[in-house]
């Protein structure tokens, strides 16, 4: 195994028999800035080993394969297999992160005064949303089992005062009281008709003229290389969700009464969907 590792530069053999951490490998370290530690975990754990295992029914049938392969849900999965759960909500972290430095580059928040990360995890978007702005206040939204882990993170950076942490179902409702709503790979886990009641949901709870930001994978209209297309065919397998176009993205917005204002590239493999409630 090292061998193999060390053979595509994840790690470097210093001697025979003994090897060292490359800075590719480093990158697996849990207290490396930038670390994709628990992405990997959660990649090769059984809530998305054992779909994988099934692509070829997925790619024929249209069909995500968890409820195949793990007997349920892959989110039902996480809520009965805590340990499991808690890896995937710390990747979670690891691409918010990635994400974080470059919203708040490219995007000003100071006019906003509450902002609901819907689908939020522990927070790691919204917490750098907030420390770049101290004026605003945050609503981290997710369901229940993340929720009642998520304290602890928010407290850590300080930000227990400034947001309110609140569970639920975003297909039944969002929580009102925020001008804009930021959801982070949540619209590509989902197919457009689930997607579309879900942006419906936070239309309802946005006032006229409030802003939506979706922090999503762009599929390149010239279908470039990029990291898309393979999150693509992994929320496929996992959800039945897709990435989509820039196109695509007007259209699902359009049908859940949302304009596409603008799509704003970062240095990271995401995007900034900016759309307004009409």
């Amino acid at each position: 195994m090292l061998r193999l590792l060390a053979s595509i530069g994840v790690f470097a053999e210093v001697a025979p028999g003994s090897f060292g951490l490359t800075p590719l490998g480093e990158m697996l370290r849990s207290d490396a800035p930038g670390s994709v530690r628990n992405f990997a975990i959660t990649e090769t754990a059984p809530g998305h080993w054992l779909p994988w295992g099934r692509l070829h029914g997925a790619v024929r049938s249209g069909r995500p394969m968890a409820r195949e392969a793990l007997g349920m849900e892959l989110f039902d999965w996480y809520a009965q297999n805590p340990g499991e759960a808690g890896f995937f909500n710390a990747a979670m972290g690891n691409l918010s992160a990635l994400a974080a430095g470059e919203l708040v580059r490219v995007y000003d928040f100071s006019a906003v005064r509450t902002v609901a990360d819907v689908g939020g995890a522990h927070g790691v978007l919204l917490a750098a949303v907030l420390r770049a702005n101290p004026s605003t206040r945050g609503i981290l939204f997710d369901l229940p089992h993340v929720i009642a882990t998520a304290g602890k993170a928010i407290a850590d950076e300080g930000l227990a005062e400034r947001c309110e942490l609140v569970s639920g179902d975003f297909f039944a409702a969002v929580p009102e009281g925020a001008d804009l709503h930021l959801l982070k790979q949540i619209v590509h886990d989902w197919d457009d008709e689930r997607a579309t009641r879900l942006l419906r949901n936070c239309h309802h709870a946005l006032n006229r003229g409030g802003t939506l930001l979706l922090v999503e994978m762009v599929i390149p209209p010239d279908n470039r290389p990029s990291p898309a297309q393979a999150m693509d065919l992994n929320i496929l397998v996992l959800l039945g969700g897709r990435e989509r176009t820039e196109a695509e993205y007007r259209r699902l917005l359009g049908d859940a009464g949302f304009r596409l204002e603008r799509v704003i590239p970062t240095h990271s493999p995401f995007s900034v969907i900016e759309a307004t409630r009409v």
